[in-house]
């Protein structure tokens, strides 16, 4: 197969990309002046940051009603999906080691078959049964952080086929009635949704944004993004991937975004690395229990929802660029791969054919 639009480029730095709002993989783009500035709601969660752009909220009492919205979102993400904190609802089912039914809450129940919908649709690029797997790869919990590199041993293969025993989405029951409930039919199994958990919880900030009355604005938490509407001067969003560096931010490619979401995953940032100086992704591919390894550094997806662009990126990394592209094709989604090339700091851009319809 023959790609797209394969070809080596350098991280750029243009005039419609100077006002930054720093994410951790995507960038979003706020107005460089406006007669009107929207209102801003920033702050820390989930071991990340946000930041909630808002037009039309210009009074006391819209903005308060805002921030309680988003307050109200990350307090249930929180208590609900974290796997970093030892009270929430997924720890305690990742704690229980029976085979029986478990009761879960709406919010764990439609993760959950979020991320089920995603396996299937991925042929299991994507599974949220993989902790035990990541747990070998010393990736325990997102409690860990992000671009921590810690030297390690890695897991042998006997250990690898033992964990493979514990994985697998369809070990993973869900029934709607007569109440959400989960049942885990495979032992050892423990669950984590890190990987689709922010895209949720963005999701959900904008539909509560928009139940306020508000057209207009953009939701990035972690580099997760979703836009709704224009941007104050009008015209799209704009927002900025990053290039693949693991201790600098550098915008890659310039995106205009319109009610849709954007997501990006990659291995640049978070690593483990042997007594020898070899390096780990933090991608584990959920069929073999191995990293991900090769030049593929990065993939960016859109969709009209965070929490599947946030799950397709993963799935898409691990794929690889020649299987991913296929994928992509074939389901019409907007992906772009960006690979590592012989020269440090230039990359290979290899995207979908419905990806170009968002470029800058």
């Amino acid at each position: 197969m023959v790609p797209l639009d394969a070809r080596p480029v350098r991280p750029f730095s243009v005039t419609a990309l100077r006002c930054l709002m720093t994410g951790m993989v995507v960038v979003a783009v706020s107005a460089c002046s406006s007669t009107q500035e929207p209102a801003q709601f920033t702050g820390p969660t989930m071991g990340t940051t946000y930041h909630v752009t808002v037009s039309g909220a210009d009074s006391l009492q819209q903005r308060r009603a805002v921030q309680s919205a988003i307050d109200r979102v990350l307090d249930e993400t929180e208590r609900d999906l974290s796997t970093y904190n030892d009270a929430s609802e997924i720890s305690g089912l990742n704690r229980d080691a029976s085979r029986s039914w478990q009761e879960v809450s709406p919010t764990l129940f439609v993760v959950l078959q979020e991320a089920r919908d995603v396996s299937e649709i991925t042929g299991g690029a994507f599974d949220i049964t993989v902790q035990p797997m990541l747990a070998l790869w010393g990736y325990e919990s997102a409690s860990d952080g992000a671009s921590t590199r810690t030297v390690f041993t890695p897991p042998s293969s006997a250990r690898l086929e033992q964990a493979r025993n514990s994985v697998g989405y369809a070990r993973l029951e869900l029934r709607k009635a007569p109440r959400t409930a989960v049942r885990k039919i495979a032992s050892g199994m423990r669950l984590t949704v890190d990987g689709i958990a922010p895209g949720y919880a963005v999701d959900r900030i904008a539909t509560e944004v928009r139940a306020l009355g508000h057209r207009d604005f953009i939701v990035e938490l972690g580099g997760e993004v979703r836009a709704a509407g224009q941007r104050p001067e009008g015209g799209p969003w704009q927002i900025a991937i990053e290039a693949p560096l693991a201790t600098e931010r550098e915008p890659l490619v310039g995106l205009r975004l319109r009610d849709a979401a954007v997501s990006t995953s990659g291995d640049y940032r978070d690593a483990r690395i042997d007594t020898a100086g070899r390096s780990y992704s933090h991608i584990i591919d959920p069929r073999s229990g191995h990293t991900v390894e090769g030049v593929l550094t990065s993939v960016t997806v859109i969709d009209a929802n965070a929490i599947r662009a946030d799950a397709y990126a993963t799935a898409l990394m691990v794929m690889g660029t020649e299987a991913g592209l296929a994928w992509a094709q074939a389901l019409r989604v907007p992906a772009l791969f960006v690979e590592r090339t012989v020269k440090p700091g230039e990359w290979r851009l290899v995207e979908s054919p419905a990806f170009k319809e968002w470029r800058e």
